[in-house]
């Protein structure tokens, strides 16, 4: 296997998850393709793990992120991966058919890449700018749309990307341009890949990149070689990256699944009229792979870049078919809200969690409180149609100060949730 070299100068150290290991296995280097993990320990012993049966590769400490550049965006593709780096302008030939990346993150020389507008679903702002709206930037079904900072939308096809910015093609209202610095998002009418179920890598970058490899993936010379389901061939610096996150293996992320039953009970009375629904994705939402507030998931110092974001009472049912063995995952409050904003005065939030199969109760955690230790919790879901994944309030009576935490701080999370095969 091919050496993957994480600049040990400044000792970092890598830990591998596995489906059989209790505890992350942690090492100073490993080697790996898609066959299988070797990590050498400090202590010079060896661990091989089949490919199959790791969940994720982390770096510890994490490789700290690039300083923003003038104008960062963030490109989602059509086969899931999230590129940031700057627009430029692309080849002549290209016009109309291609959009330039400039991405140090991605390459030691050039950091350009080339992608073809057809594997493009949106380009959305990301160095920071508040946009005003944000929820109203939607994509509209048999057309392109842009949007600007203002929130005004240009209707239309998208016809090139240029130095200065974008153009739209409106047809009998001619060609409109929107510059980079006023640019808010750009959706595509392209449609989104369905991913066979086999074996895939997501390269995980410090500037916020997510890249979608195919499993002939190659770590060599402190560089990770592979190609997006897209096509595209890319070569990332083991020094960029954060984490290596693996699909498709003897387990499916439940996070990646499209639930088949939502309910949501608000802790407030909504208002009424247009405004229920935006009250409702505020105070309960549900957010895949982030936490309730759109941040990477964290419990106890720990980062994890799977998992699903809710606040009580939430419900969400996913379909089994029956096709799977055991269902895990670690529950617990996101430390969002010990930082600064939500006050320690008011607690730092509690709530239980609850696995059905079918509807009958496998699992219900004692009430699981913010800063503390999360819950772990494993269990069997052989031959279910269903499951769904409940957190609740806590009653005040099993309160663990013995009156419930104001339930703004309940920013729950089922964290690397998974079914096992």
């Amino acid at each position: 296997m091919a050496l993957l070299a994480m600049g040990l100068a400044a000792r970092a150290d890598v830990l591998v998850t596995t489906l059989e290991a209790a505890d992350p296995v942690r090492g100073i280097s490993l080697a790996a393709d898609d066959k299988g993990v070797t990590v050498q320990t400090a202590a010079g012993t060896s661990v091989q793990v089949p490919t199959a049966q790791v969940v994720e590769i982390a770096i510890v400490p994490p490789p700290s992120a690039p300083p923003p550049a003038a104008h960062p965006f963030e490109l989602e593709l059509v086969d899931g991966t999230r590129l940031r780096g700057i627009l430029l302008e692309p080849a002549d030939a290209d016009a109309g058919e291609k959009v330039r990346v400039k991405s140090p993150a991605l390459f030691e020389s050039t950091g350009v890449l080339d992608i073809p507008i057809d594997a493009v679903l949106a380009v959305r702002r990301a160095d920071g700018t508040k946009v005003p709206g944000a929820s109203r930037l939607v994509r509209m079904p048999g057309q392109d749309a842009a949007y600007r900072l203002t929130g005004a939308r240009i209707e239309g096809t998208l016809a090139a990307f240029t130095q200065a910015g974008i153009e739209m093609d409106r047809g009998e209202l001619g060609t409109g341009e929107i510059t980079y610095k006023e640019l808010a998002a750009v959706f595509v009418d392209n449609e989104k890949s369905t991913l066979p179920d086999d074996l895939r890598v997501v390269a995980r970058l410090a500037d916020g990149s997510a890249i979608v490899l195919e499993r002939s993936f190659r770590v060599a010379a402190g560089q990770l070689r592979g190609q997006t389901p897209s096509g595209l061939a890319v070569l990332v610096p083991t020094s960029k990256i954060v984490a290596i996150s693996f699909l498709g293996g003897s387990f499916v992320h439940v996070s990646d699944l499209e639930p088949v039953g939502v309910k949501r009970e608000p802790f407030f009375p909504l208002l009424e009229g247009p405004a229920a629904d935006a009250t409702l994705d505020f105070l309960c939402p549900v957010r895949m792979d982030r936490s309730p507030d759109g941040n990477v998931i964290s419990l106890k110092g720990q980062q994890y870049y799977k998992g699903i974001g809710v606040r009580p009472t939430t419900e969400l049912t996913f379909p089994l078919g029956g096709r799977f063995q055991a269902f895990e995952a670690v529950c617990g409050i996101d430390d969002e809200v010990l930082g600064t904003g939500y006050g320690h005065g008011a607690g730092t939030g509690s709530v239980v969690f609850t696995v059905k199969v079918d509807g009958r109760v496998v699992y219900e955690s004692p009430p699981v409180e913010g800063g503390r230790e999360p819950a772990r919790v494993r269990v069997p879901v052989e031959g279910g149609k269903t499951l769904t994944l409940v957190v609740s309030l806590v009653p005040p009576e099993k309160s663990p100060k013995g009156a419930p935490d104001s339930p703004e701080l309940d920013n729950a999370v089922w964290a690397r949730p998974l079914l096992i095969r």
